[in-house]
């Protein structure tokens, strides 16, 4: 996947941002997503960009949590 650097500064951006609000950690996150905590990191840290259907999933999440009135459990398992 080509990308700009922007772009990977506005992904990494985005996953931090939805980690705090929801004050899950990278590992929690990645369960959720179907990643590895370390892709997580990776792409928190600006160095990769999300393979397209880990974006898909963290979008679908991120919408749900936009939503009022509606958190995360701490239990997602």
């Amino acid at each position: 996947m080509d990308s700009r650097p922007w772009e990977k500064s506005e992904t990494a951006r985005r996953f931090r941002a939805l980690r705090r609000k929801a004050r899950v950690s990278q590992s929690l996150l990645a369960e959720i997503i179907g990643i590895c905590r370390q892709s997580v990191s990776e792409i928190e840290n600006r160095r990769v960009m999300p393979h397209p259907s880990t974006w898909a999933r963290f979008s679908e999440l991120e919408a749900t949590h936009k939503q009022p009135k509606i958190r995360m459990r701490i239990d997602w398992r």
